[in-house]
């Protein structure tokens, strides 16, 4: 049997139009997570052998200049979204309708597991690094250590599990589009309040972030691999073309 038989007998057997798009999404899933893991790593080096960040000062400087008391009023509600008793309220909401309305038994498990997964991570650098925050102000839940961000890692994800929540769903392609944005957006805005307030560098935002990405794809890419172990049909229909080929 030659490649070329094996191929097309493959391409008949198999509705490619329906692996191409889970191809590029895996392929672009590797690819963000080797970048977020490399600006991770280089952040980490940095900020253990002490060294400064300009673009922090840059940045942080910049807000300084435009600080006015309606964009304080604004970012201080808009920091609570990304706040522990927030995550906490919003993760419980989001169990709860993963399993009354969807009895989606594996979603539950693993938005679980990366929400708590990401406390401990977070638990685990702050005290592995020790950074110290430019500004202290419990008001903001500025305390403690400051690298990585908690409010940056923990909203997204969050609001990255329930962005892919939305984007799996079929229906209402307009308002899923609409949420995704928004949520996007939001995930943003939580980063940038963290810098505007001083209680964060920019540097433990996008490091926050890069953890955040990876833990989410790893946890997204392990509940999907689990349901087609789990859908009996697939793995009896991709056994039986083995089996025949053979």
């Amino acid at each position: 049997m030659n490649l070329k038989e094996e191929v097309r007998y493959w391409k008949d057997q198999i509705d490619l139009s329906k692996v191409w798009a889970p191809g590029l999404l895996i392929l672009a899933g590797i690819v963000l997570m080797i970048s977020a893991t490399a600006l991770f790593l280089e952040l980490a080096e940095d900020v253990w052998e002490q060294e400064k960040f300009t673009f922090d000062h840059v940045i942080m400087d910049y807000f300084q200049l435009i600080e006015s008391g309606t964009l304080t009023n604004m970012l201080r509600l808009v920091t609570e979204t990304g706040s522990v008793w927030w995550i906490t309220a919003a993760s419980v909401l989001t169990v709860l309708f993963l399993w009354l309305k969807k009895r989606d038994v594996l979603g539950v498990v693993f938005f679980f597991l990366a929400i708590t997964g990401g406390g401990l991570f977070i638990l685990v650098l702050k005290y592995f690094f020790q950074r110290e925050r430019p500004t202290l102000a419990p008001e903001y839940d500025g305390s403690g250590y400051s690298f990585p961000s908690g409010h940056a890692l923990g909203s997204f994800i969050l609001y990255g599990f329930i962005i892919y929540l939305i984007g799996r769903e079929k229906r209402f392609f307009k308002t899923r589009m609409l949420a995704i944005s928004l949520l996007g957006i939001l995930i943003i805005l939580v980063g940038i309040s963290r810098v505007y307030l001083q209680v964060h560098y920019p540097s433990d935002i996008l490091a926050g972030y890069a953890v955040g990405l990876i833990w989410l794809i790893c946890c997204i890419f392990s509940m999907e691999m689990m349901k087609v172990y789990r859908d009996k049909d697939k793995r009896a229909q991709f056994t039986n073309l083995i089996y025949h080929r053979k």
